[in-house]
């Protein structure tokens, strides 16, 4: 879930082929650099179809030196989710604190979410599709730090059940997962249509959750009365 641009160096991360650290001076700038190439060729070609000397190429080093930074392409792929959601967790977390309505917060949350994905089709391909190709790192995503912002959700969710904006009955974990799958599922469609911005936005998307399918019985009433003057 953030735009390649947007991912910031993380020293400690930078490590040599066999896991060590990457020697003293080694330039963020071009960590940063072989993220975003990377970010760009993994959306672009597929992970598995993307060579490292490509992605080095792109960020403007030599082959050897993107190993300088991460061991293998796994490794690569693996740090633009961590530095991806890292970004992600921090400011759902600043949403999350604000003293607004638990419904503002969630459309913040999702807004969020759906925002970071929808300004870089690149990185939603390595999220929706690249990422998912790959057990280990399926495993890695569900169990670490995707679980981070299930619970930010969680706890705006209780915290609106607490207040009384949510029904009591309410399941949060559950809700959490219908909000995440329905927000999953509108960046894959957008992703695979090729439309230039997906079909709903965070209002609209937790309008639909927060009303349901129901109408109301003074809808119902407006739809009678209606029919019965065009009748």
């Amino acid at each position: 879930m953030a735009h390649s641009a947007k991912i910031s160096p993380t020293p400690e991360d930078l490590r040599g082929p066999n896991g060590q650290r990457a020697q003293a001076g080694a330039d963020p700038d071009k960590r940063r650099r072989i993220l975003a190439a990377g970010i760009s060729l993994f959306g672009q070609k597929g992970f598995h179809e993307a060579r490292i000397a490509e992605i080095a190429a792109a960020a403007g080093v030599a082959e050897g030196t993107v190993y300088l930074y991460f061991r293998n392409k796994e490794d690569l792929l693996a740090a633009v989710f961590d530095d991806t959601m890292d970004e992600v967790l921090a400011k759902g977390r600043e949403i999350a604190s604000t003293g607004g309505t638990a419904r503002t917060r969630l459309e913040g949350l999702l807004g969020l979410h759906l925002s970071f994905l929808a300004s870089d089709r690149s990185l939603a391909s390595v999220f929706q599709i690249e990422l998912r190709r790959s057990a280990r790192l399926v495993e890695r995503f569900s169990r670490s730090k995707l679980v981070g912002y299930f619970r930010i959700l969680e706890g705006v969710l209780r915290d609106g059940i607490a207040r009384g904006e949510f029904r009591g009955d309410l399941e949060p974990r559950l809700a959490v997962r219908i909000l995440f799958g329905a927000a999953d599922e509108i960046l894959s469609e957008w992703l695979l249509s090729g439309e230039s911005m997906p079909s709903a936005d965070a209002p609209l998307l937790i309008d639909t959750l927060l009303r349901g399918f129901n109408v109301s019985p003074g809808a119902v009433a407006k739809v009678r009365t209606r029919r019965r003057k065009v009748g």
